[in-house]
């Protein structure tokens, strides 16, 4: 769901942790926000997409297709725009949003949609093959970074040691 529903259930203590896009959260006295992995961002199609053997996709080739991602924080979008350029940004060329990255995986595995997104979320369709990671130019270089997001303050359940370690067994390139 998104970040900040999920804040708001952190808050109400009806979640005892998060792992979200740190970048999506606003550093509050009431929250405890420690990174927990940096994954790289890539635009993903899947393997039979007529840019998937391209050596150089301009954005213009990307934009082109429709464009599926999750909300993406105001700094990622400014990363884009800094790269890109201004036509760059996710409010315009977004086709589908949502926060279901699964989902989008599946909608991009099966039409000409193409993924923007951490790349480590099509791992699976990658090493299988019917996913391809497009070659742009320029590359896109940025990441995704995540956080551990508890109320401060709190005692941990002790539970929460086992998520910590399913965490960072998980959230690596």
């Amino acid at each position: 769901g998104p970040t900040e529903l999920q804040l708001v259930q952190l808050r109400a203590r009806q979640l005892d942790a998060l792992v979200v896009d740190e970048r999506r959260v606003t550093p509050d006295e009431d929250l405890r926000i420690e990174r927990v992995a940096e994954m790289a961002a890539a635009w993903i199609a899947r393997s039979g997409h007529p840019l998937a053997k391209q050596r150089a996709v301009t954005l213009a080739d990307l934009l082109a297709y429709p464009i599926a991602t999750t909300p993406l924080s105001d700094e990622v979008v400014r990363l884009l725009v800094d790269r890109y350029g201004p036509e760059a940004n996710p409010a315009r060329i977004a086709t589908l949003q949502c926060d279901d990255v699964g989902g989008l995986i599946d909608v991009v595995s099966r039409t000409d949609a193409i993924f923007l997104g951490v790349r480590a979320a099509a791992r699976e369709g990658l090493e299988a093959g019917s996913l391809s990671e497009l070659q742009t130019r320029p590359p896109l270089r940025t990441t995704a970074r995540y956080a551990y997001v508890t109320l401060a303050g709190r005692s941990e359940a002790p539970v929460m040691s086992l998520v910590r370690e399913f965490v960072a067994q998980r959230m690596v390139d």
